[in-house]
This record gives C-alpha cells, structure tokens and sequence, in this order.
C-alpha cells in the first residue's frame, strides 16, 4: 500500500512496509516513537515539491474541496507507473474518490489510516 501525504512543501509518497501493523490501531502510534521503528513501517517512495507559492495554494485549495489538483495527479501517474497493483491510503476520502474516478487508483479511507497519518505528522 502506498500513502499519500500532502505537506505545505510538496507531496509525499509513502510505501507501507507491514499492512498488518494497521490491524491493531491502539497502538499504532508506537510505531512512531522513534525514527528507527517508523522506518521499519513507512519508507518515504517519492517526494514532489510545489515550484512556488501559487503552486502550493492551488493544492490546498482543491484539496479543501475534495478535489485532485494538476499536480497531483501529474505526481500520482508518475508514481503508480509500476505499481499500478497498489492501493493508495487518502487522508480524505472525497479526494480518495476523485483520484479512483479520474485515475482508477483504487484508494482506501479508515480510521487505521487516519492513525497512521497522525504517526507520520
């Protein structure tokens, strides 16, 4: 599974090293105590800067709205090149939802993501 974090510098793509840690969700923040237990679940895939200010508003704006930016999706057809078997983790799922419609990127929205978007933060 891949996880999609949206940062006020840019999108980051992460890749999901255990599924299974998202089973127990109570004490999915361990995971994250020290750098060293975090890199054993999450390693960071692809990192795409916005180019400026304009850029960087523009992302936040459509994702308020629930929506893709050009940026994203631009980022997204990059990244799920070969990995088109992955699932994306969305923090949002009314983005979730445009990304599957305009990409057919199957993503997925729970609470066990919304716990791992907390230990990334």
């Amino acid at each position: 599974m891949l996880v999609l974090f949206e940062t006020a510098a840019g999108y980051a793509i992460f890749k999901l090293l255990d599924e299974g840690k998202l089973q127990s969700i109570d004490d999915l923040y361990q995971q994250f105590e020290n750098a060293e237990s975090a890199s054993k679940l999450v390693k960071l895939k692809h990192f795409s800067k916005f180019s400026d200010m304009t850029d960087a508003l523009a992302a936040a704006t459509a994702a308020v709205e629930g929506k893709m930016s050009k940026g994203l999706k631009k980022v997204l057809k990059k990244v799920f090149v070969s990995d088109m078997q992955e699932q994306l983790a969305v923090a949002d799922a009314k983005l979730g939802s445009a990304i599957k419609e305009k990409l057919n990127i199957s993503c997925v929205h729970s609470s066990a993501i919304t716990e791992l978007f907390r230990g990334i933060m």
